[in-house]
C-alpha cells in the first residue's frame, strides 16, 4: 500500500540521516498519529517552501502528489529531494501526461481543495493544456459532442459514484478515453466494497479516521446512508476508554491513510 511505503521511506530517510534537517511538504499522510510519530523524530512539516530556513537539508514530498515541475525545480535547490508519492497517484500523473500528448481535453473529477487534486490540475495547466474540473453530473462541461475527451479522477472518491459519472460522460461524448474503470486507489476501493457487501451483517461500525481524509469521509457516507451506529476514533488506544457492547456484530474499518497495524490493534482490543 502507498501509506506503508511512504512511512517506510520517510523512516529510512530519518534513520539514515541523523545529522540532516528533514522537511516534509504537507502531512506525509492524513493521519495525525503518523504525523506525530515523525514530529517526535524531528521531521518538520511545512505548507510552503518559505518555511525552510536553510538549503543544506533534505526535502520530502508527501504521499498525495507533487507537481513534477516543482519536483524538478527543488531537486536543484536542496541537498536531497525525496518523493514519497503513492504509486497510484503517480498513475494519475502518467495518464494525464499521456492524454495531453494525444491532444485530448482533460476532464478531471475532483473535490476542490484536496491536495492531490490541486496538484494534478496545476500540473496539467503547467503543460499549457485544457483541463475541465468538476464533481457532479450537472457540472459536466458543454463542449462539441465530437471533442476528444480523457477522464482522470481524484483517487479518494466513491468508486461507484465515479463509475456512474464516467458512464454519463461517455454517453455525452462518444470519443472519450479513461484508463481501466477509474483512478480510485485500491485501498479506497477495497474498503468501500467490503463495507457495502457487509452492511446487513454489521450492527456497529468503528472507523479509525481523521477529519481531513477524503477517502474516509466517503466510507462514512456509505454507513450513514444505512442509518446505523458508528464510533469514530483516531487511534486504536481510544477503545480502551470506550464501553462497547461486544454482543453486537462489530466491523472495524479505516481510511487509506491509516497504517494496517493500527486496524489490527483495534481488532485485538475488541476481541480481548
Amino acid at each position: 500500500m502507498g501509506v506503508e511505503r511512504a512511512i517506510s521511506m520517510l523512516d529510512d530517510l530519518v534513520n539514515n540521516n541523523p545529522d540532516k534537517k528533514i522537511y516534509c511538504l504537507h502531512e506525509i499522510v492524513h493521519n495525525p498519529n503518523v504525523v506525530d510519530y515523525f514530529k517526535n523524530k524531528w521531521v518538520v512539516f511545512i505548507n510552503d517552501f518559505s518555511e525552510i530556513y536553510k538549503k543544506n537539508c533534505i526535502l520530502a514530498f508527501s504521499a498525495h502528489w507533487i507537481n513534477k515541475f516543482t519536483l524538478e525545480k527543488t531537486a536543484k535547490e536542496y541537498d536531497q529531494v525525496v518523493n514519497l508519492e503513492c504509486p497510484l497517484v503517480t498513475k494519475v500523473y502518467n495518464e494525464a501526461k499521456m492524454f495531453v500528448q494525444e491532444w485530448r481535453t482533460i476532464f478531471y473529477i475532483w473535490k476542490k481543495g484536496h491536495q492531490e487534486a490541486e496538484q494534478v490540475v496545476e500540473f496539467v495547466k503547467d503543460l499549457w493544456w485544457k483541463v475541465c474540473i468538476f464533481l457532479k453530473e450537472d457540472e459536466i462541461p458543454q463542449l462539441d459532442k465530437n471533442e476528444k475527451i480523457a477522464i482522470v479522477n481524484q483517487t479518494t472518491l466513491n468508486y461507484k459514484y465515479i463509475l456512474d459519472l464516467i458512464e454519463k460522460i461517455k454517453q455525452k461524448y462518444p470519443d472519450t478515453k479513461s484508463i481501466w474503470n477509474s483512478d480510485i486507489c485500491k485501498a479506497t476501493f477495497d474498503r468501500q466494497s467490503a463495507l457495502k457487501n457487509e452492511l446487513d451483517n454489521i450492527d456497529l461500525l468503528i472507523v479509525i479516521w481523521w477529519k481531513n481524509s477524503s477517502n474516509t469521509k466517503e466510507l462514512v457516507k456509505i454507513w450513514e446512508n444505512a442509518g446505523k451506529e458508528v464510533i469514530f476514533i483516531q487511534s486504536a488506544s481510544e477503545l480502551e476508554n470506550i464501553k462497547i457492547d461486544k454482543s453486537k456484530k462489530i466491523w472495524i474499518t479505516a481510511g487509506a491513510s491509516t497504517p494496517t497495524d493500527e486496524i489490527y490493534k483495534a481488532a485485538n482490543l475488541i476481541k480481548n
